[in-house]
């Protein structure tokens, strides 16, 4: 997995990144006046023996730099609901490994935050412990409703820029979503949708027992034609509208209803 940053990163963190900063090492950026920039070791001679006021100028480098990515993962109970392809909570473990890894491998900061009205696992944007993360995740079971703990996580991540990955079923309302968008303006999102397509496959006529995951309760419900075409309607109304609320905050966000293919998780982060 790869991804790409739309942004200079600030910090003098030697990484992978395009860098606000300049350094000591990188791509040439410009020439400045020596008193600017008081370093005899990047003088540029041609450029000062051409100065007709006989000026000194020194050389500026863009700094490489590391970024801090971020991973904020819906753990309410419906997410643990499995149609074929794995369930949204077991993809988004998938997907925070491949983040893990892909943030290891060229010296970015890694950190997760995974709960529903209360954090269940939490770890800083430390390298060295992303291991154990995933790990704690992997022994979570989903529980609970809401996003409060991703609303409050992201309210703390400070006013350093990170990419910050949002991974949830998205069955809440949105306006917990736009409270959460909110929460991270300061920062690039990249919200994943984990969906399944288990209402299409519906009977038109037939008895189903539905269950609520979050709050447990069980109902027996008569499927007729109206009633499916309502729920589909339904559906694809709360899907778009979870869309276009990204779309408002500038993220654009990535469906993977089916099995988690990251090479299309690539694709969209490279191409955004």
């Amino acid at each position: 997995m790869a991804y790409a940053l739309r942004w200079r990163v600030r910090g003098q963190t030697p990484g992978a990144h395009r860098g606000a900063d300049t350094g000591p090492t990188g791509a040439f950026r410009r020439l400045v006046p020596f008193e600017r920039s008081p370093d005899a070791r990047r003088l540029d001679l041609r450029a000062s023996l051409r100065d007709p006021f006989g000026g000194l100028y020194v050389r500026q480098f863009e700094q490489r730099s590391a970024a801090a990515v971020q991973v904020l993962i819906d753990a309410s109970a419906s997410t643990a609901f499995d149609a074929g392809h794995g369930s949204a909570w077991s993809r988004a473990i998938a997907l925070t490994r491949c983040v893990a890894d892909a943030a290891q491998s060229i010296g970015d900061a890694f950190g997760v935050v995974a709960g529903a009205a209360t954090a269940a696992v939490e770890r800083p944007a430390l390298r060295q412990r992303a291991s154990a993360a995933i790990d704690a995740l992997e022994r979570l079971t989903p529980q609970g409703r809401g996003i409060d703990a991703l609303i409050d996580a992201a309210r703390t991540l400070g006013p350093r820029r990170r990419l910050v990955f949002v991974l949830s079923d998205f069955a809440f309302a949105p306006a917990a979503l736009a409270a959460l968008l909110e929460a991270l303006a300061a920062h690039d999102v990249v919200p994943v949708r984990f969906g399944h397509d288990a209402l299409t496959r519906l009977p038109r006529y037939g008895l189903a027992e539905l269950a609520d995951l979050e709050s447990g309760r069980r109902r027996l419900v008569w499927i007729r034609p109206a009633l499916r075409t309502r729920w589909l309607a339904a559906e694809a109304a709360h899907r778009d509208a979870v869309a276009a609320l990204c779309r408002r905050h500038g993220q654009p966000l990535l469906d993977l209803s089916g099995a988690l293919d990251v090479e299309a998780v690539s694709r969209h982060l490279l191409e955004r």
